[in-house]
């Protein structure tokens, strides 16, 4: 019964169409996109308080000497997070002490706690870009580079979260001045538009800049619309859930446990775009395997029983004496087999991935 159920033209048909759903999956469970989630959930998370000391301790020094801007400002980034008590309250804590700390402080002690504040923050895109490495199968920065990007990536959104902060008030500004439901409607309308497109921006920004090779705006947009419409659709839903759901946590460990989760799933949502932009604009194929047994395969075909050797040798081993022999090792290196297995170009002919991962499906 179940192989006539296989053999019908309707099942096979099915299986022909969504065949890149499944083999999306694969590559988004292969690569171990939801573990690298919690990883990030948890960058997100230590990286917090650094973050707004160093965005909104600057913004306190700036607006000391006006109160009511300041309450207006940090009233606006509180409202940003989940509407529960719980995490609104936390939130307020944070963004008080990032205001209120560096402003009572001077000299080189500002200047020591705005630089770990910045050093600490910018961590967070240094484990972005580890991730993308995964997605892209891309080699990892070296140390200058990396820093430099996450130092560059800090600044960037340093610069532009007053804007979006600024620009995102002005609908709410707006209502108080539109009369009747349809123009109060409509501003909603554009507020929701607005916070759209910010997230697009936000989201393509990372998309275009972190992972290590040269990008273009053909093959990132969609992963960013769909990374920003789930967002949005994520941030109206998340406060119902924890009403409904996440009732009875409260106080300082209700905060810790409601804010992971939230950005839980913000890094789902990241990691999710740009494995649509990889998988679906760029063609990159799955792993055969998950990425810890794949691992496991490299090290068992070129490590040679010896768990001390490393998976490829480094390529300053290799001393070829003649331009023949150099361009034979290059090709026939265990350095460049291991590279080619482990990361499967996405000039892959479709006749080679298919008969690899048909087993898999």
């Amino acid at each position: 019964m179940l192989n006539e159920i296989k053999s019908s033209s309707v099942f096979q048909g099915g299986q022909r169409q969504t065949k890149p759903m499944r083999r999306f999956l694969r590559k988004f469970s292969n690569d171990w996109s939801m573990d690298f989630s919690a990883m990030l959930a948890y960058n997100l998370l230590i990286t917090l308080l650094p973050i707004a000391v160093a965005l909104f301790g600057i913004l306190g020094l700036v607006l000391k000497n006006y109160p009511d801007t300041q309450k207006e400002v940090k009233d606006k980034i509180i409202h940003l997070f989940p509407s529960d008590n719980t995490t609104q309250g936390g939130i307020k804590q944070v963004v008080d002490l990032a205001f209120n700390q560096l402003s009572k402080d001077a000299g080189l002690i500002l200047a020591i706690g705005i630089f770990f504040a910045l050093f600490g923050a910018s961590r967070l895109f240094i484990a972005i870009d580890k991730c993308m490495t995964i997605v892209y199968r891309l080699p990892q920065r070296t140390f200058l580079r990396q820093n430099m990007l996450a130092f560059g990536m800090l600044f960037f959104f340093i610069i532009i979260i007053p804007i979006i902060l600024a620009a995102s008030s002005a609908p709410s500004a707006l209502l108080s001045f539109i009369p009747g439901g349809g123009g109060r409607f409509g501003t909603f309308l554009a507020g929701m538009l607005f916070s759209l497109i910010v997230a697009f921006i936000f989201f393509e920004s990372i998309y275009w800049f972190v992972p290590n090779k040269k990008m273009s705006f053909k093959v990132t947009w969609c992963g960013s619309l769909v990374a920003a419409g789930t967002l949005e659709i994520f941030i109206i839903l998340f406060p119902l859930y924890v009403r409904r759901f996440m009732g009875n946590y409260a106080g300082q460990i209700g905060f810790a446990v409601i804010l992971l989760l939230f950005f839980f799933y913000f890094a789902t949502i990241l990691i999710l775009g740009a494995q649509i932009n990889a998988f679906f604009f760029e063609h990159y194929k799955p792993l055969v395997d998950g990425l810890g047994t794949y691992l496991s395969y490299m090290h068992d075909e070129h490590g040679v029983g010896d768990q001390r050797r490393p998976l490829c040798e480094h390529r300053t081993d290799i001393q070829p004496t003649t331009a023949t022999e150099r361009a034979m090792t290059s090709q026939s290196s265990p350095r460049h087999i291991w590279f080619n297995k482990l990361c499967p170009s996405k000039t892959t002919s479709s006749t080679e991935q298919d008969r690899e991962g048909e087993h898999m499906i």
